[in-house]
């Protein structure tokens, strides 16, 4: 009997993974997009609040009692920060084996899956990278008879999408 290989890792962003076993090609989204601009505000509400503490406190201006409240709150806002960071990293460091697909490319039935959709013949599947409206970054998304369905809203904090449509694709074609 033959132990299975660790899969080979052909994409990673930071919040979305690719991985390649041979027969199967794997869309992992880790769930980190929301964290990451949790984190972000976090960290911006940190320097703001707490830098007028600082400021406040130093030029005693308004008053040291009020600069000493507000550098305690951006305290606060700094120790919430590391935490939300924190758990971004545990989901990124997190084994493959644990990690729930969004989607699946089977080479050996020439089929794609989607979580919580149909099975579609790999021939007719197209990925692609379309504007969300309200954000810099594309989603990623794969084109099927049945409609489009969004693999992974791409998010500038977490690593975007990068160019995981053009190896999904080159996957595609290659099967």
């Amino acid at each position: 009997m033959t132990t299975p290989t660790e899969p080979q890792i052909l994409a990673d962003t930071g919040g979305l993974l690719v991985t390649d076993d041979g027969r199967r090609v794997l869309v992992i989204d880790r769930r980190t997009s929301a964290l990451a601009t949790f984190a972000f505000v976090l960290g911006v509400i940190t320097l703001v609040v707490g830098g007028f503490g600082v400021v406040a406190l130093i030029a005693d201006m308004p008053s040291r009692t009020l600069g000493a409240i507000f550098l305690a709150v951006g305290l606060v806002f700094a120790v919430l920060t590391f935490l939300v960071v924190r758990k971004m990293r545990q989901r990124r460091r997190q084994a493959l084996k644990e990690c729930r697909p969004v989607a699946v490319i089977d080479r050996k039935l020439g089929l794609f899956s989607y979580r919580g959709g149909a099975l579609v013949q790999l021939n007719q599947v197209r990925f692609a990278r379309q504007l969300q409206i309200g954000s810099s970054s594309p989603k990623l998304v794969a084109i099927t008879p049945g409609g489009t369905l969004v693999l992974k809203r791409g998010n500038p904090f977490d690593g975007g999408i990068g160019n995981i449509d053009q190896i999904l694709t080159a996957t595609a074609k290659g099967s």
